[in-house]
C-alpha cells in the first residue's frame, strides 16, 4: 500500500493531470515507523510551500478505515497547533478556513462540500477536518472514473490557484494574521477600518473581574506591522484594550466630562469613541507600542471629529489639554513627544518659539 501510494498514485496524477515538476511538488505518506491512521497524498504549489504542517495545498485524505477518501483543498495544522496551542488552534484554523472558503470564486460545483469525517481519533485527522476548505469524498465501493477524478483535479488546481491569488506577495504567516485580525479583536489604523473599529470597541466585554485588576503601564517594544492585502505594511489597534480605555474613563469625554452624547446600545453608557493622541500611522517612529492606555484617550463623536476635522485653532485647544494630562504617563512608558512635534502630526502650523 505505501508503494501504490507514494509512488505508483502520484506518478498517475503527475502524468495523467500534467503537474509540471517545475511548478508542483507531490508526495504522499502512510505514515513512518507505524501504519498511519490517515495515509495522505499532497500536491504543492512550490511557490507557496512544500510541508503538510503549513500553508494551503491539495491533498487526498485517507479514511482511518479504508472506507473512502477525500480530496481536499487544505491548510496546515501544526503551524495553528504550534503558533496558538490545541485549543485556541482548533478555533483559528476552523475560521481561516471559513474566510478564505467565503473568498473564493471559482469552487466547482462538485467540490462544495463543507465538513468532511476522516473517522479518525488522532490530532492530525480531526486538524485536517477542521483546516478543510473545499472538496469531494470518494466512495471506496463506487469510484468514479480515472478521467472524472483528474478532471476534479484539475478543476480544484484553479481554486488553489486562487488561494495564492488572495496571499499575493505576503508570506503564509502574514496572510494568515491578516484574515484573522477582526477574530482577534485586531483593526488596522487606516480610516476604512474605523468605523469597525469603533463598533468592535462598544461590542467588547470588559468583564467585572478584569475592570477590577490594573494593567501596569510599562514600556513594551514596538510590535511587527500587520501586512495587508497590497503589500503595505500597516500598524493594529486593540479593540478589546481600547474599549477598557472607555471604561477607565467612566465612559466621559477627557476634553470635558460634561460634553453630553446619547446612551449606546452595546453597553448602556454614553457613547464615547477612542482615539490614538499619538496616532498609529506613526508607529515607526517610536521604539516603544503606541496602542496602550496611556496614549488612548476617550472622547464625545463631536470633540473626536473636531480633532480631526477641525482648524488649526480649534484642534490645538484640544490637543494642547489632552497633551498635559498625557505627558508623564507617555514619557512613563518610553514614548516622549514634544507638543511642536505633536502638533506638526496634527497638521498644524506653528508659531516660532514654540516648545
Amino acid at each position: 500500500m505505501g508503494q501504490i501510494l507514494r509512488n505508483e498514485i502520484k506518478e498517475s496524477l503527475i502524468k495523467e493531470a500534467g503537474l509540471n515538476s517545475n511548478t508542483y511538488y507531490v508526495a504522499g505518506s502512510v505514515g513512518i515507523t507505524r501504519w498511519a491512521e490517515i495515509p495522505w497524498l499532497c500536491i504543492f504549489l512550490k511557490d507557496l510551500t512544500k510541508s503538510a504542517k503549513r500553508g494551503y495545498y491539495i491533498v487526498y485524505l485517507f479514511n482511518a478505515d479504508g472506507s473512502g477518501l477525500y480530496i481536499s483543498l487544505n491548510q496546515g495544522w501544526t503551524y495553528f497547533k504550534d503558533k496558538y496551542g490545541t485549543k485556541i488552534g482548533r478555533e483559528k484554523i476552523r475560521k481561516t478556513a471559513s474566510i478564505v472558503r467565503d473568498k473564493l470564486n471559482t469552487v466547482p460545483p462538485n467540490m462544495n462540500l463543507l465538513n468532511i469525517d476522516l473517522r479518525g481519533k488522532g490530532d492530525l485527522a480531526e486538524g485536517y477536518e477542521l483546516g478543510h476548505i473545499c472538496g469531494r469524498y470518494y466512495d471506496i465501493d463506487n469510484l468514479p472514473s480515472v478521467m472524472e477524478i483528474i478532471n476534479d483535479l484539475q478543476s480544484l488546481l484553479l481554486t488553489y490557484k486562487e488561494v495564492v491569488g488572495l496571499i499575493g506577495n505576503r508570506s503564509i504567516e502574514q496572510f494568515n494574521e491578516y484574515i484573522l485580525l477582526h477574530d482577534d479583536g485586531l483593526y488596522l489604523e487606516d480610516e476604512v477600518s474605523e468605523e469597525e473599529y469603533q463598533l468592535a470597541i462598544q461590542k467588547s466585554v470588559i468583564s467585572k473581574k478584569t475592570q477590577d485588576i490594573p494593567e501596569e503601564e510599562k514600556r513594551k517594544d514596538r510590535p511587527e506591522p500587520t501586512v495587508n492585502k497590497n503589500g503595505k505594511k500597516q500598524w493594529i489597534r486593540n479593540a478589546v484594550k481600547a474599549s477598557k480605555a472607555l471604561m477607565l474613563s467612566n465612559y466621559k469625554c477627557e476634553i470635558d466630562s460634561s460634553h453630553q452624547t446619547f446612551i449606546s446600545k452595546s453597553t448602556n453608557m454614553p457613547y464615547v469613541e477612542s482615539h490614538h493622541l499619538i496616532p498609529m500611522g506613526r508607529q515607526g517612529d517610536f521604539q516603544y507600542d503606541l496602542d496602550q492606555l496611556a496614549n488612548l484617550i476617550s472622547l464625545c463623536p463631536l470633540c473626536h471629529r473636531l480633532i480631526h476635522l477641525g482648524t488649526d485653532d480649534d484642534k490645538e485647544i484640544l490637543l494642547r489639554k489632552l497633551y498635559d494630562q498625557r505627558r508623564a504617563r507617555l514619557e512613563n512608558i518610553g514614548i516622549e513627544i514634544s507638543f511642536l512635534e505633536l502638533k506638526q502630526v496634527y497638521g498644524i502650523s506653528f508659531n516660532g518659539g514654540e516648545q
